[in-house]
């Protein structure tokens, strides 16, 4: 009796420490998962937190956005308001660019020749930098600079020109100190076809030119018997106008 009394002891402590050790992994098994949800829980949570934090920030942006959009107009209108008083502002208006335009005369060269021009009369006279010469034929440079000048000629048919083909070609030359003869500053030269002695033909260049003062700029045209010069026509004129100047 003694030895199974013995025998069940023993069987009930092995029992016993098998038993232990499955419970302890349970333990930590649930431990683990508190843990785990913890973990989980605080990670949802920070992911909430940032986007409402985002969401925030984007709502806070675009207002700030709108209300940007909306000071210009208000602060241009107050500048416009002050600014109307302000004698300042009205006496700084552009002043216009002084330039000489002359058209052609009644009376042309016939055939090749330097053409004549007149003074409109409505041109204002701008004669600090430019004059017309009393030959009809020079615009007269009184300062030294850069000038723009331009030109344009409409030519015409006659009567007795038979169908065909004529160039067209004209040249402003520039008389200047120091050349005898004087320099070609630009040519325009061009072929027309026509059936009928009705053609119109409109010619138009311009360049920008460094000039002296005293420089005299004269127009000569191969075909000055074809030049438009009725005084209704307006479409040819010699132009000149500082583009820089010292």
């Amino acid at each position: 009796m003694a030895v199974e009394h013995g025998r069940a002891g023993s069987e009930d402590c092995t029992v016993l420490m098998e038993s232990k050790p499955g419970g302890l992994k349970r333990i930590e098994y649930r431990s683990l998962q508190k843990q785990m949800c913890c973990l989980q829980f605080m990670t949802v949570s920070f992911c909430l937190t940032c986007c409402l934090l985002t969401f925030m920030y984007h709502s806070k942006a675009s207002g700030c956005k709108d209300n940007d959009k909306l000071e210009p107009p208000m602060t241009a209108m107050q500048k416009q308001t002050l600014g109307s008083n302000s004698s300042e502002e009205t006496s700084h208006k552009p002043k216009p660019t002084p330039f000489i335009r002359v058209t052609t005369r009644a009376k042309l060269v016939t055939g090749k020749g330097y053409v004549t021009w007149r003074l409109p009369g409505d041109h204002v006279n701008h004669s600090e930098f430019f004059t017309l010469d009393s030959d009809g034929e020079s615009l007269i440079v009184h300062r030294e600079g850069t000038y723009k000048v331009s030109l344009q000629i409409l030519y015409r048919g006659v009567q007795d020109q038979r169908s065909g083909q004529t160039l067209l070609s004209h040249e402003i030359h520039r008389y200047t100190a120091g050349y005898p003869i004087p320099l070609t500053m630009l040519v325009y030269k061009e072929t027309i076809n026509f059936a009928s002695h009705m053609w119109r033909k409109t010619l138009f260049s311009e360049g920008v030119y460094s000039l002296d003062a005293g420089d005299r700029l004269k127009v000569w045209s191969e075909n000055g018997s074809l030049i438009d010069g009725s005084s209704n026509a307006q479409h040819t004129f010699f132009v000149a106008h500082p583009h820089f100047f010292s």
